[in-house]
């Protein structure tokens, strides 16, 4: 006889004693009182969340409410600081059209031994509602952490930066998503200090003085009404202002995915409105930001299909840091931003770099846009970002910042007449710490070709001889055991690469989360016919595929995977499909930096007649016709 299944589980009993806590979602209480029929909640927003007991004694349940899962992540952050209970409750009432359902994995070993019942189903119409049941009380904020993780789909929360401690519960935006975050400054009872630098409020101290501080103003204290000086940037007194004190762009939630690089949309206006950045089109009400100048995932999303924005700096919003916010977390985006040169205020907390990448007027060609905004998107998450906020507070605090990934670039050629060109198309690549791994398939160390190229290259490199009889996967698996690198990534002889082609994939690692992250197959030059063509291709997305001489993969996984299989061709196929199979994912970013040489068949592993590539073509010049972001010689 067949069981028959359980009825579903009650979360909370009417009557039952539940502690709600609240991030970015305005009318709560009216939101919990639908989820929670009945029950006694008692709720507290984030910016009201102490380190102390909480208001509820022993909850019977503890329910996690977020507008999106930006604001989950700030959750997260004061994970030592939320309760425990035999059940827990994350809702997300928003997520971007893109978002998956969320992979939920409890972590910390403790949670998956006493689970006994969880549920992840739809909240709404974009939304999520995980629901658990424990054999015992658990802390809420492990919950927070395994469900935020489901969402940005990194394989770890963790961050490669000094450990973090936050002063106060406002500062949560500072260390979005690290579960590890110590919230309150207590020292562990080992004696180990809680965090290795910590932010604070002006004016407060640190527990422990060991740990170095730096003192940052919640936005709360940099508004205008706060500094008394509407629009006076030179009135801002003790209020600093630069990048160092704007809070950071999560950008492991707000960052290019999903950009559409055919608008569908005109431009529409972002500006004050009744104090509040909102962004609208034709009066349509399209994003109305937090006081904060938090931006979200969710919020992206909606302005994903505008041409662009046109950005009024009036100063009749929150004030400079919210702005700055603003603006910072809408670049790092890769939304295309339009506006009049800046004021002093907007200059010292964005940075130069940035604004120069906002635009005077909107770009009316499509790929002329899209360089643009990874002009912008660059620049913004390598000023703006969490990492690299938390890299520069390291360096101020006289610490030492983590090293940077190092990546090995491994090549194999037969053809000793390009080694040259492949090795100047290296040598430009810039803001990576490199090393080349040759492997000469057939081809002798010491033709002169070869010889008289690598003389000439002034970066680290390995060379590998191979007889010529050996498949070309095999040829690359000695190469890579060569390396040493964090990451490894493949270069095919005969393609084009623009300077910051390695440099990308690695911002691009860092975001997305994913375990192998390539460009878009998009721009090809048909030698035969000296035609540049560009197809039809997707870009900052997930995917099953990228283009095989551009993607990069951590060492740990490639030697996981067993490497490249010892075949003469479709040996990057091959490895995506090992990767798809066990579990793991693709990212497939701009392919702006990358354009594929099609010479006469019989020269390339992929053969196919310019036909192929004449047909898929969405745009064709006559000559060879990179996008700009080549920086072509």
């Amino acid at each position: 006889m067949t069981p028959k299944p359980a009825p579903p589980t009650v979360f909370a009993k009417p009557g039952a004693k539940v502690a709600a806590a609240v991030a970015g979602v305005e009318g709560a209480g009216e939101v919990l009182e639908g989820l929670l029929p009945g029950a006694q909640v008692d709720s507290v927003d984030i910016e009201d969340i102490s380190g102390g007991p909480w208001p509820v004694p022993e909850p019977a349940a503890v329910a996690l409410l977020a507008r999106t899962p930006t604001d989950l992540r700030r959750l997260v952050s004061l994970r030592a600081a939320l309760p425990a209970a035999p059940r827990i409750m994350v809702a997300i009432l928003e997520t971007p059209s893109w978002q998956d359902t969320p992979q939920v994995m409890l972590s910390r070993g403790l949670g998956q031994r006493v689970l006994r019942e969880m549920r992840v189903s739809r909240l709404g119409v974009s939304g999520w509602l995980v629901t658990t049941r424990f054999a015992r009380e658990l802390p809420a904020g492990d919950v927070a952490a395994a469900v935020a993780k489901g969402f940005t789909g990194h394989h770890l929360n963790a961050y490669p930066l000094a450990a973090a401690g936050l002063g106060d519960a406002a500062l949560a935006d500072w260390r979005p998503g690290d579960p590890d975050a110590a919230a309150g400054g207590e020292p562990e009872k080992s004696g180990v200090p809680a965090a290795d630098l910590a932010v604070r409020l002006p004016g407060t101290a640190w527990p422990d003085d060991r740990v170095p501080t730096a003192a940052r103003p919640a936005w709360q204290a940099a508004t205008w009404a706060a500094i008394g000086a509407p629009g006076g940037y030179d009135r801002l007194g003790s209020i600093e202002i630069d990048p160092g004190h704007v809070p950071p762009v999560d950008e492991r939630s707000v960052n290019p995915r999903g950009f559409l690089r055919t608008p569908t949309k005109g431009v529409g206006e972002i500006g004050a409105r009744d104090g509040r950045w909102t962004a609208w089109l034709e009066d349509k009400e399209l994003v109305r930001f937090p006081e904060s100048g938090l931006v979200t995932d969710a919020d992206v999303d909606k302005l994903r299909r505008l041409r662009g924005l046109r950005l009024a700096w009036r100063p009749a919003h929150t004030g400079p840091i919210t702005a700055a916010r603003v603006v910072a977390g809408l670049a790092a985006a890769g939304v295309p931003l339009i506006a009049d040169p800046p004021p002093g205020w907007a200059v010292a907390a964005l940075g130069e770099d940035v604004l120069s990448h906002i635009a005077t007027e909107p770009d009316a060609d499509d790929l002329r846009r899209e360089e643009r905004s990874v002009r912008l998107r660059r620049a913004a998450l390598r000023a703006h970002g969490t990492t690299a906020r938390w890299n520069a507070l390291t360096a101020e605090a006289g610490l030492t910042p983590p090293p940077d990934p190092t990546v090995s670039v491994v090549m194999c050629t037969r053809r000793a007449d390009l080694v040259a060109f492949a090795l100047d198309q290296i040598a430009r690549q810039r803001g990576v710490d490199l090393e080349v791994v040759l492997g000469l398939h057939g081809v002798p160390a010491g033709h002169p070709a070869v010889a008289a190229a690598v003389a000439g290259f002034d970066r680290p490199i390995t060379l590998v001889e191979a007889e010529s009889w050996l498949p070309f996967g095999t040829v690359l698996n000695q190469a890579v055991a060569r390396s040493t690198g964090t990451y490894v990534t493949k270069w095919d002889d005969d393609d084009w690469y623009g300077p910051d082609h390695l440099a990308d994939l690695v911002l691009a690692r860092g975001y997305s989360g994913a375990d192998l992250v390539g460009s878009a197959s998009e721009f090809f030059y048909l030698e035969q016919i000296n035609v540049t063509i560009r197809r039809r291709w997707t870009s900052e997305v997930m995917s099953d595929h990228v283009a095989g001489g551009t993607f990069l993969i951590s060492r740990e996984t490639f030697d996981a995977l067993g490497g490249f299989r010892p075949i003469p061709r479709s040996v990057d196929i091959e490895l995506f499909q090992a990767l798809l199979g066990a579990g793991g994912c693709i990212y497939r970013t701009h392919g702006l930096n990358f354009v594929a040489r099609r010479a006469a068949r019989g020269r390339h592993t992929w053969q196919e007649p310019v036909g192929y590539f004449l047909h898929r073509a969405k745009d064709q010049w006559r000559g060879f016709r990179p996008s700009r972001l080549m920086e072509p010689q």
